[in-house]
């Protein structure tokens, strides 16, 4: 059997633990002897937390000693000479004191829960923390202030939401500070509640108008962007990702999915003065969707290919050489070509502008003074033709 001690924690380095002489002296009654053996600390980890004097046979602190890192330690005491083959072993034990503040559990202070919850909904418990678990808990839980949101039960600490949360109102993050009354000691412990609020994909998409109003040239080439249409959702983006659909199907416009660019795909005909799109809105996740409609009114633009006042002011001095230019019609461009119908052969037009020259060397006294001609002019991309005469 060892030797048993005990010291309270945290007393001050120094302070004697036993004698190990008085031990002895105890169990043979017989001092000569005693006088005649050496004693030695055997060297372990616990040893060298205290000091020991083999002359006087007295053991004592040389740490600190701190029942909550380690409540016993084991010695060993080898007599001599060696001749005895004997040695004493010694258990140090502890006494627990309440030198430790209680403090609040963190990790019951924190939580995060979905938006949206039922209620009322169990969230979970503030907990305390005695590490030297002598208190006798008489403790009460309380809000600083009242709140129509949670509720503290004062007796277990169990937190209960009675409000359904919504991250886009509430915000990501409420904090509620939380008291604590130790009636016993007559303390009072503070401290922050934080209730994080995850958001879910719960609100759909919405476009910034029901309806669009635009305008578009007829001479506007396929592959060009005509409008872009956004919609917004109140879910952070991780949550609002958003995709746009052309409901009522033409091939001549399409959208892109993400980032709701109207796109023209074909040539404007002739014939078409104002179009509708249906623009849907859907948002991944959730069966949400918005619409909003695009009204296209289409504006004629020949005027910036056809020099329409020229029509019938075109002249020609008499004797001109042949090839000379009487009048441009249209303007330079690689979209458009133009082309003339003349029977008599008396004129011709350059393909690339509408200029149109003379094949022939007019004289006053002798030739018509007014001849008609017909220019066609094709769009070379989408053979579409006018008539200018």
């Amino acid at each position: 059997m060892p030797i048993e001690w005990t010291i309270e924690e945290e007393s001050p380095i120094g302070s004697t633990i036993g004698n190990i002489k008085e031990i002895l002296l105890i169990i043979n009654n017989n001092s000569q002897l005693l006088e005649r053996i050496h004693m030695k600390l055997n060297d372990n980890k616990d040893s060298q937390s205290f000091h020991f004097n083999s002359s006087t046979g007295l053991l004592i602190s040389n740490s600190r000693l701190d029942y909550e890192q380690k409540t016993s330690y084991s010695l060993s005491i080898a007599l001599e000479p060696n001749q005895l083959n004997c040695s004493l072993s010694v258990l140090i034990k502890l006494i627990n004191i309440n030198d430790n503040p209680i403090i609040f559990d963190r990790k019951s202070l924190v939580y995060t829960i979905n938006e949206n919850n039922l209620i009322p909904f169990y969230i979970g418990r503030i907990k305390l923390i005695d590490l030297d678990g002598l208190s006798s808990f008489e403790y009460k839980y309380n809000l600083k202030n009242s709140s129509s949101q949670i509720s503290i039960d004062a007796t277990t600490g169990s937190i209960i939401l009675l409000t359904k949360l919504d991250r886009e109102i509430h915000g990501e993050k409420l904090q509620y500070e939380i008291i604590v009354i130790d009636y016993f000691n007559q303390k009072k412990l503070t401290d922050v509640l934080i209730i994080h609020i995850n958001d879910l994909n719960d609100h759909g998409p919405l476009f910034e108008k029901d309806n669009y109003q635009i305008n578009i040239n007829k001479s506007i080439r396929p592959g060009k962007i005509i409008f872009q249409t956004i919609a917004s959702s109140y879910d952070p983006i991780n949550n609002g990702n958003i995709s746009y659909y052309l409901i009522n199907s033409t091939s001549m416009f399409s959208i892109e999915k993400f980032t709701g660019n109207i796109r023209l795909n074909e040539f404007i005909p002739l014939t078409i003065k104002n179009m509708t799109l249906i623009i849907e809105a859907f948002e991944d996740g959730i069966n949400l969707t918005d619409r909003t409609y695009v009204f296209i009114s289409i504006i004629n633009d020949d005027y910036m290919y056809f020099k329409l006042e020229n029509r019938n002011q075109c002249f020609l001095e008499e004797n001109k050489p042949n090839g000379t230019r009487i009048c441009t019609i249209g303007k330079d461009s690689n979209e458009f070509s133009y082309h003339l119908i003349d029977p008599m052969d008396l004129f011709d037009v350059l393909a690339n502008n509408g200029t149109i020259i003379n094949r022939k060397v007019f004289d006053y006294e002798i030739d018509k003074h007014e001849y008609n001609v017909t220019i066609i002019v094709q769009d070379r991309t989408n053979q579409v033709m006018k008539k200018i005469v």
